[in-house]
């Protein structure tokens, strides 16, 4: 049987029911792909319905450019955005803006305590720091936290 010979006759429901499988599918494996093409389906339908003599390889190719363009642009204007950073699981950046207590300083290093941990820590050139002080943590980089006295 030939494709295009078999789309020449067809009412517009069958795009209409393609696209709404496309899109059932879509709700399955939750690709955000699948509805692209499914939209041209409905679009096409209702470009069948417009036409109803439309040949069945303009049908096809139609069907295939706007899928193809949907999808691109779909995606470009519905992607999902970049997801906020979340500090959830990085101890390393939640800690940054807290105080700490230095525990001992020695030529620009250090150690701090932390909510009862002890952090190896660095202090910017020229401060000094002594057993007690409070300062902030303006950074980290890896089991280092960069401070500032308060």
């Amino acid at each position: 049987m030939d494709l295009f010979a078999f789309l020449e006759g067809i009412s517009p429901w069958w795009w209409v029911s393609f696209g709404l499988l496309l899109m059932a599918l879509e709700m399955v494996v939750i690709s955000f792909f699948l509805i692209w093409p499914g939209l041209a389906a409905i679009i096409m339908a209702v470009l069948l319905w417009i036409i109803p003599t439309m040949p069945g390889a303009i049908q096809v190719s139609a069907f295939a450019i706007m899928a193809v363009g949907i999808t691109f642009v779909g995606r470009r204007f519905f992607q999902p955005s970049e997801e906020p950073e979340t500090n959830l699981n990085q101890r390393t950046k939640q800690i940054i803006g807290k105080k700490a207590r230095v525990t001992d300083f020695d030529l620009g290093e250090g150690h701090v305590e932390i909510e009862g941990l002890r952090w190896s820590a660095t202090w910017p050139e020229g401060q000094t720091a002594k057993p007690g002080d409070v300062v902030k943590i303006l950074a980290s980089e890896g089991m280092t936290v960069e401070v500032e006295h308060l």
